[in-house]
């Protein structure tokens, strides 16, 4: 049965609908039905409670998220907001159909490109939990198919000005954008070469990008009243300084130029390489400026050294699949040019057969990205058990990030024990472990998580386990074997104490030290022989007063040891500092007997 050419039409102009229904419904079906782990729980609780997430902020996505918690869904609020990754996720994929059809002529072709996008393991993966790269995706296909649209028609400028407001928005969503300027740059002078001096053209896209950047402005005035400093916002959240130590740490090339695209695309790589040749026929700029976007971006992913590489390649995997359907066009314009004219429904069969084919094929994934969605559920069973606790009121917890984030998320959507302030555990930080501490003196209830090594608290301090992975911070008198020695100048041992469960030294401040120390216990027989040691290290464990360089003049710190062997009479006790990986004592070694 042939269908009759308006009806061919109506099907051409619904095509992008049932792709996006159909994209849709694939991700629907492995969409996370709750509260996630990692960053997408604190992207759900940042949305729900209006916050602000990690850097860089994504003040675009919380806001979008913020609205779309509100719309009456008959939804558990985790899952409504999951809902927002497989929209933008369908929204990606119809996008670039849409584009490689505007692009080749071919609805097969841009059907082609459309399927293997969707399937990408990265893509789906991403659009069944609540994460931010299919909206990159999406919005990084909408700005080039607008300016594609703009580059046919230039002396027009509706689609360009349309195209640099959603820059903008891609801009106040996810830094990738960046690495996709100097092919936009290449795209505005190849199309216009005086485009830059067209001042009032060029004011008006200057503007449009505004309102996307101006979002950042949410980001101070969410974190100000909070106490956070006005260059923690900027340099650690909006800019993400503490990202730049992952550049340049490793460089290996095999995963981001072979095992990753194979694994994302598998045979449509071939595809793709001949689309990615045979497009500078069609449309040679736009090919220029897509192999830009895609260079700096694998560039990119080989400075970046990062465990989850994969997403940051989600730019490149949608010019693959532009040039995914400019491969498929050619083929199909080269079998259509060598066969006979009453045999081109044949051909149209074939093709849809083979679609059909390479869409059962990306099926087969389905348990795969079910399993991994799974594997992302986030700790709500505890955040509920610490919520219905019966934790005294207002009480301070330092938790986990996750367990924290989870937790905050069930206090904005379920208002459950509101009174509790949840943090995210960050004792190595000097003005939140000392926040911990004044808050245990001012009476209040202050629990941590039980794995925090608490090994160099200031006397006065003792942590109380409990039964829930907890362990409370409580005032405690100390006791101890008084035994005064002074390591040096600056340092003294004032006491010990030897019980069944650890065995703490006593150290006294006379000066502030310049240097983190490590400190030692060997533990030592009758006869003077070691039958054990055990250290401590210099510096960057779980508390903050484990720096040596912190600990403050006239204060007592304790440092816990593992419990000594029962046949252990005497102790040698120390300090050393590590120097280019040499050991070098520190002061005078000190003997307990």
């Amino acid at each position: 049965m042939c269908l009759n050419p308006s009806h061919l039409k109506l099907v051409h102009r619904l095509a992008p609908f049932f792709i996006f229904l159909a994209t849709f419904a694939l991700y629907y079906s492995t969409l996370a039905p709750g509260m996630l782990r990692g960053d997408s729980g604190e992207f759900q609780w940042a949305m729900a409670a209006l916050n602000v997430a990690h850097a860089t902020g994504y003040p675009l996505f919380t806001l979008i998220g913020y609205a779309w918690h509100l719309l009456p869904l008959d939804l558990n609020a985790a899952r409504q907001l999951n809902l927002l990754t497989p929209f933008f996720g369908a929204l990606a994929v119809t996008v670039v159909f849409v584009f490689a059809r505007a692009v080749t002529a071919r609805t097969i072709a841009a059907a082609f490109a459309a399927l293997f996008l969707a399937l990408t393991p990265v893509l789906w993966f991403n659009a069944s939990i609540l994460e931010v790269y299919p909206l990159h995706a999406f919005l990084l296909a909408l700005t080039w198919y607008l300016l594609w649209r703009w580059a046919r028609a230039p002396q027009t400028s509706g689609a360009l000005y349309l195209a640099f407001f959603v820059l903008g928005l891609a801009l106040a969503h996810h830094r990738l954008t960046l690495l996709t300027l100097p092919a936009l740059l290449y795209f505005l002078l190849a199309t216009d070469r005086r485009f830059f001096f067209k001042f009032s053209r060029l004011a008006v896209c200057a503007l449009l990008v505004l309102p996307g950047l101006l979002l950042y402005l949410y980001v101070p005035l969410r974190l100000l009243p909070e106490g956070f400093s006005p260059a923690f916002i900027f340099y650690d959240i909006i800019l993400g300084r503490e990202y730049a130590s992952s550049l340049l740490r490793e460089i290996n090339p095999l995963p981001v130029l072979v095992e990753i695209p194979w694994r994302n695309f598998h045979v449509g790589l071939a595809l793709a390489l001949v689309g990615a040749i045979a497009l500078f026929r069609r449309a040679k700029h736009l090919n220029v400026a897509l192999w830009l976007i895609y260079l700096t971006n694998v560039v990119f992913a080989l400075m970046y050294s990062v465990p989850d590489i994969e997403v940051f390649l989600i730019s490149s995997f949608v010019v693959v699949a532009l040039w995914l359907g400019a491969g498929a066009a050619f083929l199909i314009d080269w079998l259509a040019a060598r066969v006979k004219p009453q045999h081109a429904p044949r051909l149209r069969i074939i093709y849809t057969a083979l679609w059909l084919v390479a869409a059962l094929f990306g099926a087969l994934r389905w348990n795969e990205i079910n399993a991994a969605v799974a594997a992302e559920a986030g700790p709500e069973a505890r955040a509920r058990a610490l919520a219905t606790m019966n934790l005294p009121a207002a009480s301070f917890l330092e938790l986990d990030w996750e367990t924290a984030t989870a937790l905050r998320f069930l206090q904005a959507t379920e208002n459950l024990r509101p009174d509790l302030e949840p943090r995210l555990i960050e004792l190595q930080q000097r003005d939140e472990y000392w926040r911990a501490l004044q808050n245990v003196d001012a009476g209040r209830a202050v629990f941590i998580e039980r794995g925090v090594n608490w090994t160099r608290a200031p006397v006065g301090y003792a942590l109380k386990v409990l039964d829930n992975d907890l362990a409370q911070i409580t005032r405690a008198p100390t006791e101890m074997t008084r035994q005064r020695a002074q390591v040096s100048d600056r340092i003294e041992l004032v006491g010990y104490q030897n019980s069944p469960d650890a065995f703490i030294l006593y150290w006294r401040v006379k000066k502030a030290l310049d240097k983190d120390l490590a400190t030692y216990v060997h533990y030592l027989d009758a006869q003077g022989d070691k039958i054990a040691q055990d250290d401590r290290a210099a510096c960057c464990q779980a508390v903050y007063g484990y720096r040596t360089r912190e600990w403050e003049p006239g204060k007592l710190y304790a440092d816990v040891f593992k419990p000594a062997p029962p046949n252990a009479t005497r102790f040698l006790v120390g300090m050393y500092e590590n120097i280019n990986d040499d050991i070098e004592p520190y002061g005078d070694p000190l003997e307990i007997k």
